[in-house]
């Protein structure tokens, strides 16, 4: 078990601000890195676990070490690591003392079911906590194989109510190779787009104006890449046109193209590497007003306000 490579994640943080119901500003789905996880050492109930970031703008690296004791939960790698084979109101950490009054630590199974993993389903252990202080609003969901007690991913999200305006930031934490849903930032409802790739999926956008849905995806050079896209019918229909890499793909060559009474299915195929793919359509959803682009910068702070997560180091 030492040297095994655990799971390779991706990591970004979502945004969106409304007014009333209508959009105000967002900032959408782009990885910002990484993560590959790797068993360095086991020891009693500890193990140690080596972290190697890659981050996406400039793709320098970063290596830490972190560690996790399987009975207590103590550890900068808490976590990542849990009990294999827990079931529905188990401890994930069956001597941990850190009580249930942490505002963003999960400890107890709340439930077991299917994931899908590429051609299979797997079981899945699932804990989420939700806490709620005057007008605040923090949660959490963690995954977790079951067999294993690797973390498959978790979302830690607060939404903010001031007055008519509704302020909602997501971290988002996803093991590659397991399909992924995108929440597209338009008003108060949502429309939920499901990608499931062999490809790690590094930026989603739904751009109105333009009637087009972007997926930025890379993969290893050499290899045969796909993306299966599910999107509702009634955020994008009607006549459609796929791109990569801005040039046009042929229907029943590079894709095909499914529609049920809800969503409309595409299962795009090209040779892996780094690609954008283009989906558009003649007619979406139309668009709100939109008054503000809120800057990166006042992204990250918010998001370091309202979000805690310990990290390896």
């Amino acid at each position: 078990m030492l040297g095994r490579q655990l799971n390779t994640y991706a990591i970004s943080i979502t945004y969106r601000s409304r007014i009333n119901g209508s959009l105000l500003a967002s900032v959408p789905y782009q990885a910002g890195y990484i993560e590959t996880l790797t068993i360095q050492e086991i020891s009693g109930t500890n193990i140690t676990v080596q972290s190697v970031k890659t981050y996406v703008s400039d793709q320098t690296n970063e290596t830490n070490l972190g560690w996790v004791d399987l009975s207590t939960g103590d550890g900068p790698a808490s976590g990542y690591i849990i009990l294999a084979d827990c079931n529905e109101g188990d401890l994930i950490y069956p001597n941990w003392e850190g009580g249930t009054q942490d505002l963003l630590y999960v400890y107890m199974i709340n439930d077991t079911t299917l994931m899908k993993y590429g051609d299979t389903s797997m079981e899945v252990n699932h804990a989420n906590l939700t806490t709620t202080i005057n007008n605040q609003t923090t949660y959490v969901n963690y995954y977790w194989e079951k067999a294993t007690g690797l973390l498959i991913g978790y979302t830690l999200g607060s939404t903010l109510e001031q007055g008519n305006m509704t302020q909602t930031v997501y971290y988002h934490y996803q093991r590659i190779g397991i399909p992924q849903i995108f929440q597209p930032l338009i008003d108060s409802a949502d429309y939920p787009v499901t990608v499931d790739s062999s490809s790690i999926i590094l930026g989603f956008d739904f751009n109105q104006s333009k009637k087009q849905i972007s997926l930025y995806v890379s993969g290893s050079t050499g290899t045969s890449g796909f993306c299966d896209v599910t999107i509702p019918d009634d955020l994008l229909w009607g006549s459609f046109s796929l791109n990569l890499d801005g040039f046009p793909l042929v229907e029943d060559v590079d894709y095909t193209q499914t529609h049920n009474s809800t969503y409309y299915n595409f299962h795009i195929t090209y040779s892996d590497s780094a690609h954008m793919i283009e989906i558009v359509g003649s007619d979406a959803i139309p668009e709100f007003p939109s008054w503000i682009i809120l800057p990166t910068f006042m992204v990250a702070t918010l998001a370091a306000a309202i979000l805690y997560r310990k990290k390896l180091r």
